[in-house]
């Protein structure tokens, strides 16, 4: 059974709901200030952040880490145990391969479309070229580890929490209680805002419109991340490709 056919219903009224994306927000916080500070009274922030034009990767896959833990457990215990329903209620269900396919393709386009906005908004607006640069290339000085960590965190692991978090449960939740165009599409603008870089803002919100679709189509956020995961992957190989 889909979404659609069900209306959509939410498990968790307003001011629950409210709460568990409060305590989301507070635990990523508190998780990244912990950080921060073992950082400043160990090695030293200067240190820690190095020289260069990228964030050290150990910076990058903390901060993942941090949130993919925050919003997860807001998501478990919050939605999902102390309101004593299934992780079929966020959109962990089965669903047809051919939706995953589908997927796969609608995460390929829009990278594409995204390319696409990115060279527009330097057209527009050349200072944003400031903000295009890749964040992490392979290097030596980052180890193997280090390395496969980050891609495994932005190809895998970070598609899967936030789809969780801002489709299974915001998205969810939000429709439950306002039209399911306006939950999408204020979900949506939180979900851009998180990723801070306007570029990144305004490509991460038109793709969560997308997301919010495939999970409200099929009653299961899998083609989501599908689709997420096709959208970082292709990120990530073409900063690589691209990267000096």
């Amino acid at each position: 059974m889909s979404a659609k056919s069900e209306n959509f219903d939410s498990p968790w009224r307003f001011w629950p709901g409210v709460a568990i994306l409060a305590s989301a927000m507070t635990g990523y916080m508190l998780l990244s200030w912990a950080h921060m500070e073992i950082v400043r009274q160990t090695i030293g922030m200067e240190a820690y952040l190095g020289e260069g034009p990228r964030l050290p990767p150990s910076i990058l896959m903390i901060g993942q880490i941090n949130k993919a833990i925050a919003v997860l457990a807001a998501v478990a215990i919050g939605a999902l145990a102390l309101h004593r329903v299934g992780p079929g209620r966020v959109g962990l269900r089965s669903v047809s391969w051919r939706w995953i396919g589908l997927a796969v393709l609608v995460g390929a386009i829009a990278f594409a479309l995204r390319l696409a906005l990115a060279k527009l908004m330097v057209v527009v607006m050349p200072d944003w070229i400031a903000f295009m640069g890749t964040p992490f290339a392979l290097d030596p000085v980052n180890g193997l580890w280090m390395s496969v960590g980050f891609l495994v965190m932005t190809v895998l692991v970070t598609p899967f929490a936030e789809e969780v978090f801002f489709r299974g449960f915001l998205f969810r939740w939000m429709s439950g209680h306002h039209p399911v165009w306006l939950a999408a599409g204020i979900s949506s603008v939180m979900f851009g805002v998180a990723h801070i870089l306007p570029p990144q803002v305004i490509s991460a919100a038109l793709m969560a419109l997308i997301l919010c679709w495939l999970y409200w189509r099929t009653g299961s956020i899998w083609p989501a991340i599908a689709a997420h995961i096709t959208n970082n992957a292709l990120g990530i190989g073409l900063g690589l490709f691209w990267s000096p």
